[in-house]
Formats: structure tokens, C-alpha cells, sequence
């Protein structure tokens, strides 16, 4: 994704006041373009269908699209991760004949992933119909191809044609869903023509890739020795990514099937008194991922490429030295910037939070949900982009280890706070942020303090510029 951020940061200087603004919108696109579609998708055909179908089948609704788009990042992040690395080895050796084999690889690997995991969960776990399967299984699908396509599209490098993308996508999802609204359809075929935008996502996404790279797919037997190769290199990769994704989600389940679970009328499990102020918590973190994209990504882009240049270049060990000096340096100044700017729209939206929760139809009591999560949101930023710099190094097994340790204390903590009280229910999130977020901080520290070592005699030798 660098190569976008170049292009980000050169619109973000342009002379003119829309300029940086405009850079942050793509970069928010970049960063979160599923997630931002799905947020906006509920919102804008929650507003109008609503009266139409009424609140019980809108509730079955949004909760079977947010079924669809956790399903979809569970199955989709540990096949997206090791195919990214995959693309970036063959575009580093200049194999560009390879590149749409290893799209079309990920592409089948991903869909394949998350079908096994949507059909137990809808076929086999939840007491759902037919028709409320079948697009729950397809929907994940559709979005899993999504989350392939913007991870391929780094190496595009066209971030007007990714924004463009979600924004036609996002004009026909939602003008599909509320014309079926509006001829008394109900919620699942609604949520069909929410997939038939993400699909427009999906062809927009691949038709900018396939002409950058126009070098005709053969067959897959490369590309499938290439995913087998970095597996067996990096398991701790597809590893970590899996922990991540499921970490993102797995307190949300906890609560679903605790006593503060609800069923909506098609069968599908929720919790609105956690997920309403939990929902609206994580959004609080979308300009910390525009800015890490257009800012943190690129300056550090920047000093990686010189510090390893200096090595292929042969210089002297001082200048080296001196180069992963300034690597350190200048990533936890930036990091530590954004990290300002996160802070005080936390510190923002704790003291505002009454006035939120009136605003958006939430109940006084998830005030405190609401307030925690913020916090925790705060530190899972930091989780999250320290350990997106640590896959730089190839420290993945640093990373792995985070990610799990992530996922198990958020697991255990969200399960002891769900016997308590409403009001303590986002105390297990906000903690495990808290630590995993220092952790992740300090190991991203020692793993640049130690970039000479690494580099020459430790695990990072293929950490190389893409």
C-alpha cells in the first residue's frame, strides 16, 4: 500500500485548501474502504427503509450484513496476508508475468476459506432458513473478494479509481436495497443488493488491477508453489493475521451469546445494548488509519528504503548505523504524532459521549460501553499499527505472538466482564487494548533497536523493499 501513499502525500501538498482533505478521504478509503461501506450502507438504507419494512426486519437486516462482513475478514486476512507477501516477492524480483496468477490464487483461496467458514456458521450453528444461508454465504463471499481486490490494489497505485470503486459500489448496494425495500421485499433480498454493490466494488477493484498488470493468467501451478513456499517460511504470518482478525470480533461474539444476547426474527444472535456504542467507538480510529496511511506509511517507507539501500549499495557500517538511527527516529515521531491527534479525538468524544448517545438513539446506560470503548479503540490503533510496522522486519513471529496474546486476553476478559452489570461490559475490550497496545509498542521499539543485528544475522534477512 506505500505506493498509494506517495500518491496520497503528493495531493495532500498541493497549494490549495481541498487538497489535504481530499488526501485523507481516499487514504480513509485505502485504510477501512469495506468497513466504511458497510457503515454507510447501514446508515443511509436505515434511514429509508426503516419505515418502510419496519424495525424488526431492518434489525434482521443490519444484523446479517454485520454476520456477513465478520465472516468475510476471518476468513479472508490469513490468505490475504501471505498473497500480498507473495505479490510483493514477485513484484520485487520483477516477475510481473506471475502477478495475475497469484490475484486469481488469492482470489480462490480466500473465497474458498470463507465458504467453509459461513456455511458452518449459517448451516450448521445457526437456526436460520434457506434463503437467509444462501445470502449470508454468498454476501461473504462477495465481501471477501472486496478485501482481496483493495489489498492487490496497492501495487495500482491509482487511488482515484479505488474511491470511485466504493462510492459506485456504495450508490447501487443502497439503491438496490431500499427499491427492494420499497416493493416489500424484506431484508434478505435487501441484503442481495447490498452484495450487488460490493460486487461492482469487487469488478471496478479487478478491471485496475488486470490493466496495470496485463500479462495473461496461464495457469496456477507458480502461484500455488509460491503461497506453499511462504507458508512454510512464514506460518506465524497466516497465523497472526487469523488471531487479528478473529480478535477484532471475537468480544462481540462473547457478548452475543451471553445473557445480554438477542435474536432478530431470521435466527441470527446479537447484542444491541454492546454493539451500538462498541459500533460506533471503532469508527473514532478511521482518521488514525488515513493518516498512518498517508503519513506514518510513507515517511517510513521512505527511511526503510534508504537504510537497505545503503546496504546493496555496500557503505560503511557507520553509515548504515546512521540510517537505522533515523529509521528509528523518524517512525515513532510519526507514530507518535498520529497517536496525538488520536488521543485528543478520544479525549473528545469521553467528554461528549451523553450528548452522542442522544443523538444517535442509544439508552444513557451505554454511556459507559460507549466511553471505554473509545479509550480501547485508542490502543488497538496502536496495537494495530505497531504491528503493521513489524511485518516490515519480518518479525513475524512477534507479531503472531501479539496477536494471540491479543485475542486470548480480550477472550478472557470479555467473558468474566459479561456476568457483571451493562455498565462494565466494554471494561474487558478497553483493557486488553491497553496492554496489548504497550506491548506492541515496546516490541516494535526492540525490533528497531535491533535493526542491525536482524538484518545481518537474525530472522529479517528477506525484509527487503517492494
Amino acid at each position: 500500500m506505500a505506493g498509494i501513499g506517495f500518491e496520497l502525500r503528493r495531493l495532500g501538498s498541493r497549494d490549495e485548501i481541498l487538497g489535504p482533505v481530499a488526501a485523507v478521504a481516499h487514504a480513509a478509503i485505502v485504510a477501512a474502504g469495506p468497513w466504511l461501506y458497510t457503515v454507510l450502507a447501514i446508515l443511509v438504507i436505515g434511514e429509508a427503509a426503516s419505515p418502510l419494512i419496519g424495525e424488526d426486519a431492518m434489525a434482521t437486516f443490519r444484523v446479517l450484513v454485520v454476520y456477513i462482513f465478520s465472516l468475510s475478514l476471518v476468513g479472508t486476512s490469513p490468505v490475504a496476508m501471505v498473497g500480498t507477501r507473495v505479490l510483493a516477492d514477485a513484484l520485487y524480483r520483477r516477475q510481473y508475468a506471475d502477478v495475475r496468477a497469484v490475484f486469481v490464487m488469492t482470489l480462490l483461496a480466500a473465497s474458498a476459506t470463507t465458504a467453509l467458514l459461513s456455511g458452518l456458521v449459517f448451516i450448521l450453528l445457526l437456526p436460520v432458513t434457506a434463503d437467509v444461508a444462501s445470502a449470508g454465504i454468498a454476501g461473504a463471499q462477495i465481501v471477501s473478494l472486496v478485501w482481496v481486490g483493495l489489498a492487490f490494489c496497492g501495487a495500482v497505485r491509482d487511488y482515484l479509481q479505488v474511491t470511485l470503486a466504493f462510492v459506485t459500489g456504495l450508490l447501487a448496494g443502497a439503491g438496490l436495497a431500499v427499491t427492494a425495500a420499497l416493493h416489500g421485499y424484506g431484508p434478505v433480498p435487501m441484503v442481495w443488493g447490498l452484495a450487488a454493490g460490493f460486487m461492482i466494488v469487487f469488478l471496478w477493484l479487478t478491471a485496475r488491477f488486470a490493466s496495470t498488470f496485463p500479462s495473461p493468467c496461464r495457469d496456477l501451478i507458480a502461484a500455488r508453489a509460491a503461497f506453499a513456499a511462504r507458508l512454510r517460511c512464514s506460518p506465524s504470518l497466516a497465523i497472526g493475521a487469523t488471531a487479528g482478525a478473529v480478535s477484532v470480533w471475537v468480544d462481540k461474539w462473547i457478548i452475543w451469546t451471553s445473557g445480554y444476547g438477542e435474536r432478530v426474527e431470521a435466527g441470527l444472535i446479537h447484542a444491541p445494548l454492546y454493539d451500538g456504542p462498541m459500533f460506533i467507538a471503532s469508527l473514532t480510529v478511521v482518521p488514525a488509519l488515513a493518516l498512518f496511511v498517508t503519513s506514518l506509511e510513507t515517511t517510513f517507507f521512505e527511511r526503510y528504503r534508504a537504510y537497505f539501500q545503503a546496504i546493496d549499495t555496500h557503505a560503511t557500517l557507520k553509515t548504515i548505523r546512521a540510517q537505522g538511527r533515523i529509521l528509528e527516529r523518524e517512525t515513532t515521531r510519526t507514530l507518535a504524532n498520529i497517536m496525538v491527534v488520536q488521543t485528543a479525538l478520544c479525549v473528545i468524544v469521553v467528554l461528549t459521549a451523553p450528548a452522542i448517545v442522544e443523538a444517535v438513539g442509544l439508552q444513557f446506560r451505554q454511556i459507559g460501553i460507549l466511553r471505554m470503548g473509545t479509550v480501547g479503540a485508542l490502543f488497538q490503533y496502536l496495537f494495530m499499527s505497531c504491528s503493521a510496522l513489524l511485518i516490515f522486519f519480518d518479525a513475524t513471529r512477534v507479531y503472531a505472538t501479539l496477536q494471540v496474546i491479543f485475542l486470548a486476553s480480550l477472550a478472557v476478559l470479555t467473558l468474566l466482564v459479561s456476568q457483571f452489570e451493562p455498565g462494565s461490559l466494554g471494561t474487558g475490550y478497553m483493557l486488553a487494548c491497553i496492554v496489548s497496545g504497550f506491548a506492541s509498542l515496546f516490541a516494535l521499539i526492540k525490533v528497531l533497536g535491533s535493526i542491525d543485528y536482524r538484518v545481518f544475522v537474525g530472522s529479517a534477512t528477506q525484509a527487503r523493499p517492494v
